[in-house]
């Protein structure tokens, strides 16, 4: 008998405890439907001391409710503020949500992005949470993101690039060419391929084309910078007919120019952006060091 009434001696307290915290915020919300703001903040703030998150969220909306009020409500909402860091650091989710409010908006405090971003980025590791890496897994590797499309550039427009971009790097390989392939007949330097005899120009063509492969570096989550080299050739053809003295067609062939033309080291340096699993591209190649080309590109990321 004796511990029975030590037991509900040591109860009681409670019971009375748990009904003033839900009398302070039953009058609370009566004076909320008068409209009666000045006494609802003074019901509810009984319950700061407690920390009881419903006397909180009330008290926060009327201040978010009423500008007027809120020079005498800055001492409670600075106590408001306090319990729900301490929440906070209790991983509690609504409590972190809260925060991020107070911080923004200043409530209780002095505005902040700096702390309203932290308790957003704490959020959402609390939404999310990384799996821990308990040493017999393996770490989780971002899979290989592999791209294609369409290269151009003035002298090689058709042309087309392939690769694939990891967590921080990546590859590509590019061939272009301008689907000329004439056969030289001659080849020249200077003004014309015999100065004592007389040609007369029909056309001109260039035979073009490149083969490059390289590394992609991922800088951000849209911007992708390239470097690579390869082999490329640049032919700059002439058919040209040889005349005789009465300026009759006697001869017709195609010669190369060799001091406009260009064939070895093709090197290219570009950047990527990207937008969803679309890409842009822009850049230039270099042939043999001496011819600079403009590149441009458009593809997708699969």
């Amino acid at each position: 008998m004796k511990k029975l009434w030590l037991l509900i001696f040591a109860v009681i307290p409670f019971c009375v405890i748990a009904q003033q915290q839900t009398e302070y915020n039953r009058k609370g919300d009566e004076a909320m439907k008068r409209l009666d703001y000045s006494d609802a903040r003074l019901f509810y703030g009984e319950g700061v001391p407690y920390c009881d998150m419903y006397s909180i969220n009330q008290l926060t909306t009327i201040w978010i409710a009423n500008e007027q009020m809120r020079t005498s409500m800055h001492n409670q909402m600075s106590r408001c503020l306090s319990c729900l860091s301490v929440k906070a650091t209790e991983d509690d989710v609504t409590a972190v949500s809260k925060l991020i409010l107070y911080y923004t908006e200043g409530i209780g405090t002095p505005k902040s992005e700096e702390l309203a971003s932290y308790w957003a980025d704490r959020l959402e590791e609390l939404k999310n949470p990384v799996p821990e890496n308990t040493g017999y897994e393996k770490p989780t590797r971002t899979p290989m993101r592999f791209f294609g499309g369409y290269t151009y550039s003035q002298q090689a427009p058709f042309g087309v690039t392939v690769g694939g971009v990891g967590e921080r790097f990546g590859w590509y390989a590019r061939f272009k060419t301008n689907m000329s392939f004439q056969r030289l007949d001659y080849e020249f330097s200077g003004e014309s391929p015999n100065r004592e005899d007389i040609f007369k120009n029909l056309k001109r063509k260039t035979n073009a084309y490149a083969a490059t492969a390289g590394l992609m570096v991922k800088c951000t989550s849209w911007l992708y910078a390239s470097v690579g080299a390869g082999y490329g050739k640049r032919e700059s053809l002439y058919q040209l007919s040889k005349l005789n003295n009465d300026l009759e067609d006697i001869e017709t062939g195609w010669y190369k120019k060799t001091d406009s033309s260009y064939d070895g080291v093709s090197a290219d340096l570009d950047i990527m952006l990207r937008y969803g699993f679309l890409y842009i591209s822009a850049g230039c190649n270099m042939l043999n060091f001496d011819y600079i080309d403009l590149n441009a590109g458009i593809g997708v990321f699969f």
